[in-house]
């Protein structure tokens, strides 16, 4: 007997929904849908704003950016990246990124592999922010290897 295989197909905000960190994201295609190997968000980044500087101790990151330009860190080093650029950030980085503008950018973000998509879940669940509950983000964080080690970048 053949198995039948079916293609992931999610347009341009598409997904299912999060808001954290006053970012807009959807997921794309979830851990669920790739057996834990990636997945892959859509998310908005207003000029100005980027998340606290940060490692994944056990995920790459990537990025391709959409509309408008976005700025990285990774452990020192700067870019900045334009429509139709690809930054890979390896596990062990710190690193954050800030949205340049002009206006709203949006990338598509990749985790691999991709169980990080949970600390999104939770952290909306409990409806928490990195300026009022940081404690507690960190806590979440944690199960997801993920650590928070400093301030948005500049």
């Amino acid at each position: 007997m053949t198995q039948k295989h079916f293609p992931i197909v999610n347009a341009i905000a598409s997904g299912e929904p999060n808001s954290v960190f006053g970012f807009k994201r959807h997921f794309r295609i979830t851990p669920e849908d790739t057996g834990g190997a990636f997945c892959v968000f859509e998310e908005e980044i207003e000029e100005g704003a980027g998340p606290p500087l940060h490692i994944h101790h056990t995920e790459y990151e990537m990025f391709t950016v959409l509309s408008g330009s976005v700025k990285f860190h990774c452990d020192g080093t700067e870019a900045v990246a334009e429509v139709g650029t690809t930054a890979l950030i390896p596990p062990g980085a710190r690193h954050a990124f800030k949205g340049i503008g002009p206006g709203l950018s949006r990338v598509l973000i990749m985790l691999s592999p991709g169980h990080g998509e949970g600390f999104f879940r939770e952290v909306a669940k409990e409806g928490l922010s990195p300026q009022n509950d940081m404690d507690r983000v960190n806590e979440i964080a944690a199960k997801y290897s993920v650590e928070f080690v400093g301030p948005p970048i500049d």
